[in-house]
């Protein structure tokens, strides 16, 4: 394969951006687009539309074919227009667009309805969103340097055999990087078995400029040996297998609970709007919980905003790899088409996207959403008396899961939200892929390198060390709990001298006023809830009806030094918990953008002003993380890795919301 097909199809290995480079074939045929059913304002954008918006712009002079474009979206109409809708009223819509034009980049704001360009704005000093074919180019740039080409062939390989990777190279202060944009990238070794992320050239690496497609730095140190340990893991490589298990599958005699219109879906009591945004991927909006006869809300939209995942090497070609995978690539556009029966069901209803090209062109992104039922085998609830041994009453559990994975580089993330019958939301995040590895001399730990080699890492397989790192997630919830005027109750569990012999806690709750005391960690040794609450409502029993955020196994904190570069860049990493006024600008966590800023952008920045947040449209910006220490379990691909949030109600209903569930199958007499 060329080098010229090996760079374009780089999407194929790290972002499902390959779409946008014509690595899979485009979803819209010329056939006429089909009616919307059920049209909803929160709708992504139809191919027409799309088409529209950038022919309204090239009609206004604003971009030629040599322009591209880094966003075309929805604008998200004003949110009170939104909940003031019904049903078959009209709406009008209007489309977001980032365009870079040479160096520089443009924001657009299009009345698709009116048919006109309403706002064209330069916006000075940033490098926005790296685009496909500017990731597909970094190969051929280097491809195209003998100083590069020759440092390869001193260690055996030529450029067509090697996959050279884009990535991104943060902000540290490098007066030759100012006012450049930049992309890092050192090489892997294709058709060795297994892997190219498997296979890294160690000590070699460049710094590309993407505006003049020029090599501005290489960095040629020590040879290491290119790893030769087994690393294939298609069947045929594998060897030895275990015995099939007999099948286990999610059965549907009587078909789907489902009911999807358009974008909007409802299943049970739950009904909500999704989308996928080709930065923030998977978008719910507009989730609420029938109560009896009464729909009443919960959630108005929520999304990752920010994908944050330093690694810890120090050194070389590592220190910049603090990537920012939402801000920098987009995790909509690394979504890839999904395997039923293997990363969902086989039950499952798969869902096609439409995301920009590079072109502003939409393109079809084959199955990227999931949603599928599941009975998890665990009871909604229940109990057996066998004090007046009156039998056993309890109810099975079924829940609702809306599915998508990207694949960002060398890692595949998960993204789950999951409506249980009880009216919990649980917002699932997983990992899988391979680990950051590292080429090294030491092939065991008892050789002498060893102590050096692993100290940022662990020796997984011979000559390969995978570097600890982090992933942190910001979720941005905008959540309307029983209407959209909100507070943040914190609710400390106080330690007490009872009367008595005894001791223990209470609870003592306290409204957030401003952003400042919003700012929030999870502490064991001063435990507190975090309750959304409604302070102008009235629950069943005389209480403000409220959510809680529960943070599960997702709690982790940056051990990153609050001056560090790339800790600035993730200012949002420094708290769990964050609220702020809703603003309809205020979307990313990071600012929104996050290639080669300076830091301090987004929550530091908006929070700075210490605004209030009781008792009106408030947001809360979930920081979920893990730290990743890698075994060598981890290689040579990683096992699933499962971290969760979840929101659960709180006062909002008058009784367990799951007591009505049908009763079904029931233990027989003696059962254990």
């Amino acid at each position: 394969m060329p080098q010229s097909s090996l760079s374009r199809c780089w999407a194929a290995l790290s972002l499902a951006v390959l779409v946008l480079l014509g690595c899979r074939a485009p979803g819209p045929s010329a056939e006429p687009e089909a009616a919307i059913p059920n049209p909803h304002p929160l709708d992504p954008l139809t191919a027409t539309e799309y088409a529209r918006a950038v022919s309204l712009l090239r009609e206004a002079g604003h971009v030629d074919d040599s322009s591209r474009f880094v966003t075309v979206e929805l604008r998200d109409p004003d949110k009170a227009e939104v909940l003031a809708w019904r049903a078959g009223q009209p709406f009008g819509r209007n489309a977001f667009a980032v365009v870079k034009a040479g160096a520089r980049t443009f924001e657009a704001v299009i009345d698709l309805g009116v048919g006109r360009v309403t706002s064209w704005n330069e916006i000075v000093g940033v490098q926005p969103t790296v685009l496909g074919e500017e990731m597909a180019a970094v190969g051929e740039i280097l491809g195209a340097d003998p100083r590069f080409v020759a440092a390869l062939g001193a260690r055996g390989f030529k450029i067509d055999g090697v996959l050279c990777a884009p990535w991104s190279l943060g902000n540290y202060g490098i007066a030759a990087h100012r006012g450049r944009r930049l992309l890092k990238s050192g090489c892997f070794v294709i058709g060795a078995g297994g892997s190219p992320f498997n296979r890294p050239i160690e000590g070699l690496w460049a710094v590309v400029d993407l505006n003049t497609r020029e090599v501005i730095e290489i960095h040629d140190e020590a040879v290491i040996p290119v790893s030769t340990a087994p690393a294939a893991i298609d069947a045929a490589s594998i060897g030895s297998r275990r015995a099939p298990l007999k099948p286990v599958l999610v059965h549907r005699p009587d078909g789907s609970n489902v009911t999807v219109r358009g974008h909007q879906v409802e299943w049970d009591n739950w009904a909500f709007h999704y989308r996928m945004e080709k930065r923030s991927g998977l978008v719910v909006s507009g989730v609420s919980y029938r109560d009896g006869d009464e729909p009443r809300s919960v959630l108005y939209q929520g999304a990752l905003s920010e994908l944050f995942v330093p690694y810890m090497d120090p050194h070389g070609a590592w220190f910049s790899r603090t990537f920012m995978d939402l801000g920098e690539y987009g995790l909509g556009a690394s979504a890839t088409p999904l395997a039923a029966g293997v990363d969902c069901p086989e039950s499952a209803l798969l869902l096609d996207a439409l995301i920009p090209d590079d072109r502003g062109a939409p393109v079809t992104m084959a199955g990227a959403v999931c949603i599928f039922e599941r009975n998890p085998g665990d009871p909604a609830w229940r109990h057996y008396d066998n004090i007046l041994q009156t039998g056993f009453e309890g109810r099975r559990a079924v829940e609702l899961v809306v599915r998508m994975i990207a694949t960002v580089g060398n890692y595949d993330y998960y993204l789950d939200w999951v409506f249980t019958q009880d009216g919990r939301i649980r917002i699932r995040i997983g990992a899988s892929g391979y680990d950051g590895l590292k080429g090294v001399l030491t092939r065991s730990m008892s050789d002498s390198t060893a102590a050096r080699d692993t100290r940022y890492g662990t020796l997984v397989a011979p000559g390969l060390v995978a570097i600890n790192h982090d992933h942190f997630f910001s979720l941005r919830l905008d959540l309307d709990v029983a209407g959209p005027r909100n507070s943040l109750s914190v609710d400390r569990l106080a330690m007490k001298d009872f009367e008595g012999p005894r001791s223990g806690w209470l609870v003592e709750s306290q409204r957030a006023r401003t952003e400042r005391e919003g700012m929030l960690d999870y502490s064991l040794a001063k435990p507190a809830h975090w309750r959304v609450i409604n302070p102008s409502a009235v629950g069943p029993l005389g209480h403000p009806p409220g959510y809680l955020v529960h943070p599960g196994n997702s709690v982790a904190y940056s051990m990153l030094h609050p001056d560090d570069p790339a800790g600035r860049r993730a200012g949002f990493t420094r708290h769990q918990l964050w609220v702020t006024p809703r603003v309809a600008e205020e979307r990313y966590a990071a600012g929104m953008y996050v290639n080669q800023s300076e830091g301090g952008l987004g929550l530091p920045a908006w929070t700075a002003a210490n605004r209030s947040v009781d008792d009106t449209d408030i947001v809360l910006w979930y920081t979920a993380g893990f730290h990743h220490v890698p075994r060598t379990e981890d290689y040579p691909i990683m096992p699933s890795a499962w971290h969760e949030v979840v929101l659960s109600p709180f006062n909002f209903f008058g009784r367990n919301p799951a007591l009505d569930l049908p009763a079904g199958w029931r233990p027989s007499a003696g059962a254990r």
